[in-house]
């Protein structure tokens, strides 16, 4: 089931760090909002460097990426990283 999450106090530099991270998975986010889907990761994502939130709506797992992580894992790391970088996850 996919999931929408929201964080809260992401700076740019945190959005960034976020794309790199991604990249390394190959999913490539090319500007602050827009759709991805790339090897069985999908979903929609909206950044506001102004308000400092990030979305990400219909966040799903499936194959092949449903081999090496699960939705929740996921969702682990990027709680994880946006925490390390000031956000706050909101869900």
């Amino acid at each position: 089931m996919a999931k929408n999450l929201q964080y809260e106090g992401v700076k740019p530099e945190a959005f960034d760090q976020l794309k790199n991270k991604l990249k390394t998975y190959g999913i490539n986010l090319q500007s602050n909002n827009g759709s991805f889907s790339e090897k069985g990761v999908s979903g929609m994502y909206e950044y506001n460097p102004d308000a400092e939130v990030l979305k990400l709506d219909k966040l799903d797992v499936g194959f092949p990426a449903s081999m090496m992580i699960s939705l929740d894992t996921l969702q682990a790391r990027m709680d994880e990283l946006m925490v390390q970088h000031g956000g706050r996850p909101q869900h």
